[in-house]
């Protein structure tokens, strides 16, 4: 089973959510604090999950889309401004982030009730 990177769509991973794999379609570290938090940078990747899709998406060739052995995650869906209301739970020090980062894989934001 593969798993979609949460920046780009595409069924790049082998382990779920969280996995810290790097995606070899758009280049994001499947960082699950940042999965948690999509608009808060650092982690394991400098900018945040908005910013990563801001800039990175709108780059991807049309190619890309269309090669055999890459699919999109059918449900898959860029971030949408009422992605990040999660503000005020946002990591400020490094042991929140460390203790955002533990437990369950987090939810797709796409896919949160």
């Amino acid at each position: 089973m593969r798993f979609p990177c949460p920046a780009c769509g595409y069924l790049v991973f082998d382990e779920p959510p969280g996995s810290y794999d790097i995606c070899g379609v758009c280049g994001w570290e499947d960082d699950p604090v940042q999965l948690r938090h999509p608009c808060m940078g650092g982690g394991a990747n400098k900018p945040s999950l908005w910013e990563w899709q801001q800039a990175v998406l709108p780059t991807l060739s049309t190619e890309t889309a269309s090669e055999p052995d890459l699919q999109r995650c059918s449900d898959w869906r860029p971030l949408e401004e009422k992605d990040c209301h999660d503000i005020d739970d946002t990591p400020r020090s490094s042991r929140e982030y460390f203790e955002s980062a533990g437990g369950d894989s987090p939810a797709y934001y796409w896919r949160r009730t």
